[in-house]
């Protein structure tokens, strides 16, 4: 099989959204509160991802089958860090949405694509790479902190169920 990472275009836009659903899906069936209720990525966030070339695909011999983005805006509910601290840095990017359809999980490519997406952060001039996800969403946590992302504290986002557990990784010069 072959797998590589590439830019998300505007055509990939509706298996983009299966994928996503697919992650609601599970994370449902896991009992893990977040993405529910509309909080989670829908059409609209998905479209401006795309737009600010910011969203990135996980291609499994030419299907999509991953998406995650790498944002260059900083994030307000990361200025209000609790039980902890964000390592010294001038400027970062967070990673967010990153999904990968459930008929491919457990082959290690949650990581593959982690991998990817901070090497095209560190292409791109960033050496901060933060990211976040649910206090009860044990796998995610695993795979963040296999990567080499660090625990730092909690954060708050503006949405039902908001509380996150955040990461951070820098990388050398």
């Amino acid at each position: 099989m072959l797998y590589y990472v590439r830019k998300a275009k505007a055509e990939d836009l509706e298996t983009i959204l299966l994928v996503i659903e697919d992650g609601r899906n599970t994370l449902n069936q896991q009992n893990i509160p977040q993405w529910r209720n509309n909080d989670g990525p829908n059409r609209k966030v998905i479209i401006e991802d795309i737009h600010l070339e910011e969203g990135y695909v996980l291609i499994e011999d030419n299907e999509i089958v991953g998406y995650g983005t790498i944002t260059k805006k900083e994030q307000a509910s990361y200025d209000e860090i609790t039980n902890g601290d964000w390592l010294a840095s001038t400027s970062y990017v967070s990673l967010h949405r990153v999904v990968i359809h459930s008929r491919i999980k457990q082959r290690g490519m949650s990581q593959f694509f982690l991998g990817h997406l901070i090497s095209f952060s560190k292409e791109q001039g960033f050496n901060d790479i933060r990211i976040d996800t649910h206090p009860v969403n044990s796998r995610m946590r695993k795979v963040i902190e296999k990567a080499g992302f660090s625990y730092r504290g909690d954060i708050i986002l503006p949405v039902e169920n908001g509380e996150r557990e955040a990461f951070q990784i820098l990388l050398e010069n």
